[in-house]
């Protein structure tokens, strides 16, 4: 294994490439590619052309192969067969199709799992995993990453040089599902060492853990085990479960980084992305930044869930503000980014998995295309006849040729992708009244963690809180990149950032620059509480956001149960419930909305004040269903000039290369805000439920 542990490191040391290095495998002019999954493994050989073929017939432009398939590749420890995976990549290059391999670690084999049973995850009640299923692997195991490493070595040098194939996908979703973590010794020792790496010395650890509390003093870093709330009669420590959320993030991206280095180590020229899930909050994407070319991700809109948002339909439409968001946070990572995972009709692991509307397939792929992706794949192309996911619709019905209704949706996708490539214009300029909307929405997943473990009402819901914020500026048309605060923020005219709990001095003067140098900054409920450390600093409640606000905020409060309170704004009152800050303007500070209720009715809700050039404001409530926090962000838009549209929520319409798109996520009809007499490329004025239009202007 000696030599193997050197390529591992070298892996780790090799330099990743950078969008503006990488070749051309996304042309401007081709907009976006649709693609399908497929598992020959699964079918009878004689049915692989065939089955090829008729992908081809739907135009399919891609397939993706490979996940799952190790004990195909290596049958047997050390035996590695790739012959069959050859053919098929031969089949779909004859039917002028491009190939994404994956590495197969997701699904171990069985002979591994059995002679190196320490390979396999912990959970939470210490129990080991067992082979039958997926994702059983311990990423943390040194014994797993080295016959990982050596499957995805091997597929390196055999299809690494291999024109037909396009690109990379590692793993896959990366996670442990319900389970969540590994509590194995393997975790816990580099649990241990990433600690004493960031930490120093165990004094350090100590004051930052806030040890003093309980009892808890460590006395050297080998004492510590994982925060595990079966192990304990009381809560964890919070601080310590906050660090184990970050290592565990990084341990995923350092995983990946791992599997990135070892395909270019052996000459993979090709591009390398991963399927990260939909709003996942375990693991952080952009910890990957500098080690994917591409930011892929997985969702599945309908599966049970009623979204009652976007009216009676909600449940067979999906929720267009999660995967409008999810394009927003995948595509500014580093430019190109798309949808790994689409579904194509019902799925079989939602509690309640009903039909799609009719069109809302389609609506989703073009969705994707109106917020910039370069490329769709639908899991998956048959319908499996047998293991956990037979109720899983495919392109194709269980006859394995007749196109499904979902098939049908893809292959009309795919002809309107088409008749849109005819239309692209080169020269294209983004419109300078869409311009003036273009927000950055700032995300730390550290927030979201620390807030998770201590919500303090269990009405409170961050993911929910976000929503309510960007589902604002879209009905408004704005233009959203979800960022990090490391961006440079002076491109956006619009800074929001919701509920963003953990800050520094930094953050609080990069804000303060940011706004007295003409920026339009948003705050929200719950901000700047504590620091980095997640301990709150030794001032008054939120002292630090005083100067910046233009306010104190001396308590805040939640209401029990199903009990409302309401606020006020402009005349018109609005129930909140989770959290309300109390605020207190300072002078020169303008009220925005006041409590109308309780003992402190009559108090500020939400503040705004001018700040050098630009503007500061402070929503302190966080309201039943967000039209509070709508009303004032047009309200702000609108003073700040950047005319604000007034669309339904969940009717989104953006921009992209020179075509405006809309998709139609509501149970009503809604009209497109386009010009009179401005010819449809796709769609009608009035777009139905899970209707499309796209046009030029």
């Amino acid at each position: 294994m000696k030599s193997l542990r050197a390529a591992l490191a070298l892996a780790l040391m090799l330099p990743c490439r950078t969008p503006a290095a990488a070749p051309d495998w996304f042309p401007r002019a081709d907009l976006m590619t649709i693609g399908v999954y497929y598992y020959p493994e699964a079918w009878p050989e004689n049915q692989w052309a065939r089955d090829m073929a008729n992908m081809r017939k739907l135009g399919m432009e891609f397939v993706h192969m490979g996940d799952f398939a190790w004990a195909f590749m290596e049958p047997e420890e050390g035996k590695y067969q790739f012959d069959w995976l050859e053919k098929n990549v031969a089949l779909a290059a004859q039917n002028g199709m491009k190939v994404i391999l994956c590495t197969p670690t997701a699904a171990p084999p069985v002979w591994l799992s059995r002679k190196h049973p320490e390979t396999l995850m912990v959970d939470a009640a210490g129990r080991r995993m067992n082979h039958g299923g997926r994702q059983q692997g311990d990423w943390s195991s040194p014994v797993y990453r080295e016959y990982a490493a050596k499957i995805v070595t091997e597929l390196a040098k055999r299809f690494g040089h291999d024109k037909r194939v396009w690109g990379w996908q590692l793993d896959n979703e990366l996670s442990h599902y319900e389970k969540q973590y590994s509590y194995s010794p393997a975790a816990t020792l580099r649990f241990r060492d990433w600690l004493r790496e960031r930490y120093g010395g165990i004094d350090r650890l100590n004051t930052d853990w806030g040890t003093a509390f309980w009892s808890m003093v460590y006395q050297n870093f080998d004492q510590i085990e994982i925060p595990n709330q079966l192990e304990h009669p009381a809560l964890p420590n919070p601080h310590a479960q906050l660090d184990f959320a970050r290592w565990f993030a990084k341990e995923a991206a350092g995983y990946l980084r791992t599997q990135a280095g070892l395909l270019r180590q052996y000459g993979a020229d090709q591009w390398i992305t991963t399927n990260f899930m939909a709003m996942h909050g375990d693991i952080d994407p952009t910890l990957s930044a500098k080690d994917l070319d591409v930011f892929s991700w997985t969702i599945y809109p309908v599966h049970g869930e009623v979204f009652r948002e976007n009216g009676p339909l909600g449940f067979r439409l999906g929720s267009g503000a999660v995967q409008s968001f999810m394009h927003d946070f995948m595509r500014p990572i580093n430019g190109i980014s798309g949808l790994m995972e689409l579904q194509p009709g019902q799925v079989n692991w939602g509690a309640i998995n009903p039909w799609p509307q009719p069109g809302a397939i389609r609506m989703w792929i073009l969705r994707a295309f109106g917020a910039g992706a370069r490329m769709v794949c639908t899991y998956r192309y048959r319908q499996p006849l047998i293991g956990s996911e037979q109720y899983h619709k495919g392109l194709v019905e269980t006859d394995g040729v007749t196109p499904s209704p979902g098939g049908r949706e893809y292959a009309e996708a795919m002809r309107d992708i088409v008749s849109l490539r005819a239309k692209y214009r080169t020269d294209a300029k983004e419109p300078a009244a869409y311009a003036k909307r273009r927000t950055a929405f700032l995300i730390n997943f550290d927030n979201r963690w620390d807030i998770d473990i201590h919500k303090q009402t269990t009405r409170w819901d961050t993911v929910e809180h976000w929503m309510k914020y960007y589902r604002a500026l879209k009905s408004m048309m704005a233009p959203v990149d979800v960022v990090t605060e490391d961006r440079d923020l002076s491109r956006y005219p619009f800074v929001v950032a919701p509920a963003y709990q953990l800050v520094d001095h930094a953050l609080i003067a990069k804000w303060t620059a940011y706004a007295e140098n003409g920026g339009n900054l948003v705050l929200t409920a719950r901000s700047g509480e504590k620091d980095r450390r997640g301990q709150f600093p030794e001032t008054l409640w939120v002292e630090r956001l005083y100067s910046l606000i233009g306010a104190k905020l001396p308590i805040y409060d939640l209401l029990p149960g199903t009990i409302e309170g309401h606020v006020t704004a402009d005349g018109v009152r609005y129930a909140w419930g989770a959290w309300g800050d109390v605020l207190e303007p300072q002078a020169g500070t303008t009220t925005l909305a006041t409590y109308a209720d309780q003992f402190y009715a009559g108090k500020a809700a939400a503040v705004t004040r001018k700040l050098g050039k630009g503007t500061v404001t402070y929503i302190g409530v966080d309201t039943l269903n967000g039209d509070l926090e709508m009303a004032l962000m047009r309200k702000l838009y609108a003073s700040a000039g950047a005319a604000p549209a007034n669309l339904k929520a969940d009717f989104l319409v953006d921009w992209r290369d020179g075509f405006w798109v809309a998709t139609n996520f509501t149970s009503t009809a809604q009209a497109i805000p386009a010009r009179a007499g401005t010819p449809l490329l796709l769609g009608t004025r009035s777009v139905p439920p899970g209707g499309v239009a796209v046009w030029v202007e």
